[in-house]
């Protein structure tokens, strides 16, 4: 009969709803009498907490000499140096972030030129046998706009970049002048590298940033994964390397640098 019929189909839809409500009910339930625990994948929540990050890098240097003195220079080139930082991660907007931190950075550079001593002639006469070596101690402060590349909902790993500004104070710079053709120390000073645009100080100055990085995300809170990335700093400032203070070696330079990272997510 056709309410036979219907009556069967009815109570046989029931029983299916009946199955399917308790698989839902059970997370554990994956197939016949298997149950295996489920791990919930990694996901940004919109009330995102706050996130410190610390990491240590490598640091490529790119230099040039800008001003009227690049005929008193030969060989400059800028030397590889390291860092290490300390970040806080701010969230803003629904998937962004703020980055603000500082950084402890070396970096450097050396180049031939000529050398007037205290008491010595003046007379520049084309020779420049002297290496001047240059070493910069520096502490940056970030503030950077992080944003993903795509979506980062329900994903462990992730491409990012970053965009903002530094502001650069050279805390201490160790010079040594040698004598090329004897071997011979000829001078050494200090804190005689400053800012040719300043900013609050006389080493303080303003650097450019940009970045791109891979962040791989822990299912786990307690851990919350590490990163790698590349960033790119262009001073803002030139540099004025003032050598023995008595008009001697009066150089100014750029400094920029390309910086390898590796950090951890607390």
């Amino acid at each position: 009969m056709p309410g036979g019929k219907i009556l069967g189909l009815v109570i046989l839809f029931c029983l299916l709803m009946g199955n399917k409500s308790f698989c839902q009910d059970d997370p554990t339930y994956l197939f016949h009498e298997d149950r295996v625990t489920s791990h919930a994948p990694f996901q940004e929540f919109h009330n995102r907490p706050f996130k410190t990050s610390i990491d240590a890098g490598v640091v490529f240097g790119f230099t040039g000499v800008s001003g009227i003195y690049t005929n008193y220079v030969n060989n400059l080139s800028a030397k590889t140096g390291y860092t290490f930082g300390l970040i806080e991660e701010i969230p803003v907007q629904k998937r962004s972030y703020v980055d603000i931190g500082i950084e402890i950075l070396q970096d450097g550079v050396s180049f031939n030129s000529y050398f007037f001593s205290f008491d010595g002639s003046s007379i520049y006469n084309g020779v420049e046998p002297y290496t001047h070596n240059v070493t910069m101690n520096e502490i940056q402060v970030p503030i950077l706009f992080k944003f993903p590349l795509g979506p980062t909902d329900r994903k462990l790993r992730s491409i990012y970049m970053t965009a903002g500004v530094k502001f650069r104070y050279i805390s201490f710079t160790n010079s040594t002048v040698t004598n090329d053709s004897t071997g011979y120390l000829t001078w050494e000073g200090e804190k005689d590298v400053t800012s040719l645009y300043k900013m609050f100080s006389p080493f303080g100055n303003a650097i450019a940033e940009m970045s791109i990085g891979y962040q791989r995300n822990a299912r786990k809170k307690k851990r919350r994964g590490w990163y790698m990335n590349l960033e790119y700093n262009y001073g803002l400032s030139p540099l004025e390397y003032s050598g023995n203070r008595a008009g001697s070696n009066y150089i100014v330079f750029r400094l920029n640098s390309l910086i390898f990272k590796v950090g951890k997510i607390f």
